[in-house]
């Protein structure tokens, strides 16, 4: 119930964070010395996030309104794919820890039981956060956006460019079709399988049993810092 109450009003602050992330990931992303890391190349020029957000609103006939409705698209998969996540998260973690104490579970194993729980959780819903990135950059792959530096190289090794574009046209194919999340879902599964559902679970992992750790060691923590000054008073 608290993870539910949460949601909303979280994602009502990240999504159009969100939303421009996703969309700058899908151009091509320099590293150079000229160019900041977290910067994407639209059209052969370099966008800041705040120039991308001019970009949308521009594309939306410079109406403001709608520009802002472009950068909460995806708000609902958000919390589709946000709830499963963190409940499971939550009692995954409490059932690797059951076996201790609550209030004696130190912050090492705090962060062993979290990267734990977290990588189940994010292994768990990889197919929901696949839809919803793929909902959040429909508008994107619908337009004039490059393709992805992996479509580049493909076609620099001697692909030609109709490969890279038939690559392009490929992943963007399952969102365009689409109308809604089940929709995305569905066709998802029926065209790309499991390799499709499950796209990018590796790194997803990785990051989790990072997040997870930091995030449960860093609660048990403060749990015990607490429990000690009550204890004094």
């Amino acid at each position: 119930i608290a993870v539910a109450v949460a949601l909303p009003p979280y994602w009502l602050l990240r999504n159009p964070s969100e939303v421009i992330k996703t969309r700058q990931q899908i151009g091509n992303m320099r590293g150079d010395d000229s160019t900041s890391s977290t910067s994407a190349s639209i059209d052969g020029k370099v966008v800041s996030p705040w120039e991308a957000v001019q970009i949308i609103i521009n594309d939306n006939n410079n109406s403001t309104i709608d520009g802002m409705k472009e950068l909460y698209t995806g708000y609902i998969e958000n919390i589709i794919y946000a709830y499963p996540a963190d409940v499971i998260k939550f009692v995954a973690y409490e059932a690797l820890s059951s076996g201790k104490e609550k209030s004696r579970v130190t912050p090492l194993e705090g962060a062993m039981y979290g990267a734990g729980a977290t990588a189940i959780a994010q292994f768990v819903t990889t197919p929901l956060d696949v839809v919803r990135n793929r909902v959040m950059a429909k508008s994107a792959s619908t337009q004039s956006y490059p393709p992805s530096k992996g479509d580049m190289d493909c076609g620099r090794n001697g692909s030609g460019d109709a490969d890279a574009e038939n690559n392009n046209d490929s992943q963007s194919h399952v969102t365009q079709k689409a109308s809604s999340y089940v929709d995305t879902l569905v066709i998802l599964a029926k065209e790309e399988g499991l390799s499709g559902l499950f796209a990018g679970v590796t790194p997803r992992i990785g990051k989790a049993i990072l997040s997870g750790a930091i995030q449960f060691a860093t609660y048990e923590e403060t749990k015990e810092s607490f429990r000690k000054v009550f204890e004094k008073k």
